[in-house]
Formats: structure tokens, sequence, C-alpha cells
């Protein structure tokens, strides 16, 4: 009654066949791992063996992913918790089914030996759009004929695996005890599919996004040895669906770089000083919450939830018509320290995250910097750590150096009161000049509170404003620590949001333009010349890079989609994304749909956005059309192209 639970007949129960058989794909995607790197070695000069060795540690990750991907259908047919499992035939099409779709993943591991030296890069779920217009049968015969070695060990590869596949052995149908077998093999199912999911997400908190792309540079000295570390079948399953940039050509060269142009030159009298730059991203702090933006509100009587950074402005560069580039906390990074924003899709979600990619810490590395990133959750924790080891930053701080779990709010990371000091005392470790940065956490839901502050912070309309509370709490204690510091004085401080607040409560912030509205002031301790507030111009996440390489004097050329927002001839726009472009210029705001312009308002006279201007004023609508195809042109072009350096 008990045999299929007998150690002999464990070893040959259909589970342990299903992990044999699993096991058996893992081994023949790091032997396509191999052959890549050998078929492209040349393109990997500067990977040493041990280099190498790791990446292909780090790769098993990534055929994990993979394998349970394309391996749905089999492992459902394992584990079906019926007797017929046992039958020769179910067996048979479990087998092909096993042998048809490992074939499948396998091919297109072996199509990226050869196709990769063209692309440079692992091909991705937008392959069937770039050739949609091909010859589909003449382009594979072709590529059969000059690469037809490629087919052999394809063929070799498959065999290898049928082989083994045969001698793994399943027991036959046990003697079984019905009211134990179903229950049993139903708890064992369950298991597996949860263990599966958790396996396919790359991890099992509920902060792990799914793993893409972007987390191989964890294991990366070089950002092109990401393709050794992925392999191609999830690259196809992370990126089917997803929008790839189309080259577009709305001017010539000439006349686009004259609309707008992503190289910026030094001002002639450019002297570098090389100050200290901490760059401060507070989670979910919406411009709604500040009330030193918001005096006007409640006939007057607003006060907000940000005394401390209100205090802040009075010392501080602010600009009024400030907002996010994106709607998402993996949309902000990229915009503050890259110059980069995400359109359409997070930037960190593309294959394009694998460019050589311009970045503040890497340029200011370039000069001597020590760079870091702070960030007070568990590491790994929205790919913060692999993406700035992309970037070019020298040092990460996570949750794990933090080193003290009791301290961990249960849900997103550690407490902000907490990580800053750490974070303050990492700083006076430092050697100058030092760039750093910090992402807050506990201004997220489900907006938790130490229980020592329990009812100490002003409650708002939503949850979230009392936590805002605490985090310019846990911010006034950083800067109390900080100016006791010997490098304080020669320090810029750049403070902003990763995205406004998911809840808005006045009508002016739940307006397409308001939904991207966060605070940005720029405050050096030392240089009491650079404050005041600039309400005409329009500034974004994406200016921080090159208005921080303007204050220092930066005196070579260098990339950002941004302004240099100390250079007025460098123009007066933001762009954003949701569902169809929007720029922000002047007094202006224009949406676009890639073809034509859906709405054309003056926020500043009409807050909600409800007057239409399109038609009223045409030159207006399409010189602002005109600016903002050169942006789109530009971006996705050099996206294609790898064209992201001066």
């Amino acid at each position: 009654m008990i045999q299929s639970f007998q150690p002999r007949a464990l070893r040959r129960s259909v589970h342990i066949v299903m992990l044999l058989a699993l096991g058996v794909a893992m081994l023949l995607y790091t032997v396509c791992r191999v052959l890549f790197y050998f078929f492209n070695i040349g393109f990997f000069e500067e990977t040493s063996f041990s280099d190498l060795l790791y990446l292909m540690w780090g790769g098993l990750r990534f055929d994990l992913v993979a394998v349970l991907y394309t391996n749905l259908l089999f492992i459902a047919l394992m584990l079906l918790p019926f007797r017929f499992r046992h039958h020769p035939v179910y067996r048979k099409v479990v087998k092909w089914v096993f042998l048809v779709f490992n074939s499948i993943g396998i091919a297109l591991n072996c199509v990226d030996f050869i196709y990769y030296r063209f692309t440079l890069r692992r091909t991705t779920g937008n392959v069937v759009k770039e050739f949609g217009n091909e010859d589909w049968g003449g382009f594979v015969f072709s590529f059969l004929v000059d690469f037809w070695y490629v087919a052999v060990i394809w063929v070799a590869l498959v065999a290898l695996m049928a082989w083994l596949y045969n001698r793994i052995k399943l027991e036959k149908a046990p003697v079984y005890n019905p009211w134990f077998y179903y229950p049993w093999h139903t708890v064992l199912l369950v298991l597996t599919v949860g263990l599966s999911i958790g396996a396919m997400r790359g991890g099992f908190r509920h902060s792990t996004r799914p793993i893409t792309l972007s987390n191989a540079g964890e294991y990366v000295e070089r950002p092109q040895e990401m393709y050794i570390v992925l392999n191609t079948p999830f690259s196809v399953i992370r990126t089917i669906n997803k929008t790839s940039y189309q080259k577009v050509d709305y001017f010539p060269e000439p006349q686009v770089a004259q609309l707008y142009s992503p190289i910026h030159q030094p001002a002639d009298s450019a002297r570098f000083r090389k100050k200290n730059v901490v760059v401060i991203i507070l989670e979910s702090f919406g411009k709604e919450a500040v009330g030193g933006y918001n005096r006007h509100l409640e006939n007057g009587t607003y006060t907000g939830f940000t005394p401390f950074l209100d205090s802040l402005m009075l010392h501080s560069k602010v600009y009024w018509n400030s907002f996010a580039n994106g709607r998402k906390s993996i949309d902000a990074l990229p915009s503050v320290l890259t110059s980069i924003p995400s359109i359409q899709e997070p930037f960190v979600l593309t294959q394009y995250v694998s460019n050589n990619l311009p970045s503040l810490p890497r340029t200011l590395g370039q000069q001597g910097y020590h760079t870091s990133f702070f960030h007070g959750a568990p590491n790994g924790s929205m790919g913060f750590d692999a993406f700035m080891n992309l970037i070019g930053v020298q040092e990460y701080y996570g949750m794990t150096e933090y080193g003290k779990p009791e301290d961990f709010d249960g849900m997103w990371g550690i407490w902000d009161e907490e990580f800053l000091q750490f974070m303050a005392g990492k700083l006076n470790t430092f050697r100058e000049p030092f760039m750093s940065a910090v992402f807050t956490t506990s201004s997220h839901h489900p907006f938790k509170l130490p229980a020592r502050y329990q009812g100490k912070f002003k409650k708002g309309p939503y949850e979230i404003f009392e936590t805002i509370g605490y985090t310019d709490m846990a911010l006034r204690k950083f800067f109390q620590k900080a100016s006791q510091a010997p490098w304080f004085k020669n320090t810029l401080f750049v403070i902003t949001a990763d995205h406004s607040a998911t809840f808005t409560h006045y009508p002016e912030y739940q307006t397409a333009l308001g939904n991207f509205a966060v605070p940005l002031l720029f405050y050096a301790p030392g240089d009491s010349t650079f404050r005041g507030v600039e309400r005409e111009r329009v500034v974004q996440q994406l200016d921080i890079m090159p208005t921080v390489l303007g204050y220092l004097g930066y005196n070579q050329p260098y990339f950002s989609f941004g302004k240099n927002m100390l250079q007025p001839q460098e123009g007066n726009f933001a762009i954003s994304y949701q569902g169809g472009y929007q720029w922000t210029e002047g007094d202006y705001f224009l949406q676009f749909d890639g073809t034509k312009t859906l709405g054309l308002f003056n926020y500043k006279e009409d807050k909600f956005l409800k007057k239409n201007l399109k038609d009223t004023q045409p030159q207006l609508r399409i010189a602002m059309e005109n600016k903002l195809k050169a942006f789109i042109q530009q971006y996705n072009n050099r996206m294609l192209e790898n064209r992201l350096q001066p």
C-alpha cells in the first residue's frame, strides 16, 4: 500500500523524473552558454576565465526561469495527481512535449551563436516585428546554408537531450491507497506550482519584481557581458509584446540637431570644482504634500506635511515647475542618475539597458570621485543593485550592508530614520570628493510607522501624508548629523521624489500634468549665491545630471536627454509618457500620440487642463510638436544605434 514511498521507488517517482528532466534542460542551457561564448569570444576579450565562471554561475538563475517557462506544459502533465500518468502512451506524449519545447529553447540559443555578432544583443521578443516584412522562408534557408554547422550543433544537442531523457526511468504504477495518494500528490502539485512561480519571478518577496534583462547587470564588470549571463529564450519571453522603439525620420539630421540635441558642450569659462554631490530621492513625495509649493491652497492656510523640507527650500535653489519623468520607482533612477527617461515602458525593462549608458556616477567617477548608492530595501529589490552596477556606482549599500534586521519595517526595508543615519555615518568615512545617492522607502503603502511614532505626525486625507511627515523628520535628522561633518559645506545636495503619490487630494494634482509634479531643489550650504526660486523655468528629473555637472563646472562634452538649468539657451521643457507623449514647455502642455496633437493647454492659466488651445494657436502647436518630434527622433534612433555618448 505504501510501495510508492519506499526509497527505491522514490528514486524513480514521477517527481524525481520531472526534476531530473528539468536538470537535463538546465545542463543543455549551460552548454549553449559555453558555445555562445566561444562563438563570440572576440567580443569578450576582456573577460577573464574567473570572470567567465562567475558569469556562468549568474546565468543559472536566468536559465532556471527560462526552463520553467518553456516547460510549463511538461510540468503540468507530470504533476496531474492521477494514476494515468503511468500509462505508456501518456508517458510518450509527455516525453515529446518535453523534447519539442526544449528543442525550441535550444534552437533560440543556437541562433544567437551567430546572430549576436550582428546585433550585439540577445534576440528579443521583438524579432518578429523587426523582420515582419522579410521573406522568412528565404531568411531561414539562407541562415541554414551559411551557418550549417549551427544546425548540426542543434541536432546534436537535441539528440543528447533525448538520450539523457531516455536514461530516466519512471516507476511502474504503484499499489496505492486512494485516500492517501490523491491528497498527497495534490499537495505536491500546489507546492511545486508555488515554488515555480517564485523561481520564475526571481524571488518570493512581495517587493521582488520579476527579473528582467537588467538583472544580469548584477554579475558583470562590462555591459556586454550581460549577454553571457542571459539566454535567448529568457530574453524573448521577457520582452515579448514589449514595445520596441522604431527608427523615425521626422527631420533630416542637421535639422533635428537644431531643434533638439542631447549633446552638451561646456561653457567656455567652465572650471571644474570637485564638490561632493548627494542626491536624495524620496519615495512618493508628490509636490502636493510639500507646503512650500502650495501656500495658495485652502485659502492660504495650507501648511503641508513637510516642515523640514519647507525650511530647507528657503536656503535652496528651487524650481517651481518641476516634474518627474515617470510614474514608477523604477523609472526614477534612470531619469535622475543617467538623464534617460522611460518612454512607453520602464527603461530598465528594455533591451537598451545594456547600451553604453551615460551617468552621473560614471562621469564623476572618471574625475576621481568615490561613488555610492543607498537603498534600505532587501538587496536585489527593484533590481536597483544591478542597475547601479551598470551605471558605474562603485559601492552599493542595502539592507544586507546595514546589518540590523530588527530595524526592518516588515514590508519594504529599513525605517528611513535609521537608514538615513546609517548613510550619514558612511558618508563620513568616504574620501572626498564623493558622489552618493539614496532612495528612501518608508512613505510607501501600507504606510506604516514605527510604534514609537504612532500619532506623532500630522494626518491628511490619505494615510501616505502621515508617513511623508515621518520621512521628512528622518530627513531633518540626517541633515543635523551631516551638518556636523567637515565635508558638509563642500557638498551640493539634490532633493527630489521618484514620482508623485499614488493618491492625490487637490484637483490640480489630479490632471495629466499634476500626476508628474514632484519637488526639486538644490541645496549648497557652503554657497549662499545658489539660492532663490525660479518660477518660469520648467525642470524635470532629466535635468538633474546636466545641472549638477554645470554647477560643478564640468568642462568636457557629455550626453544627456535633459538640460542644464544654469544655461537658459538649452531650452525650457519637460517630457513624460502616459499612454502618449506629454511635452511641457514654458506655460504650455502638449499631448501627442506620435502622429498628431491630442491636446494643447496653457497649464498656468488653466490648472485643470480643460481649455484645449490646439485649434486656436496653430503656430504654437506646430512649434511644440516639432521640438517633441525632434526629441523622439533623437531618443529612438540613438537607443537603437547605441549612440548615447557625445
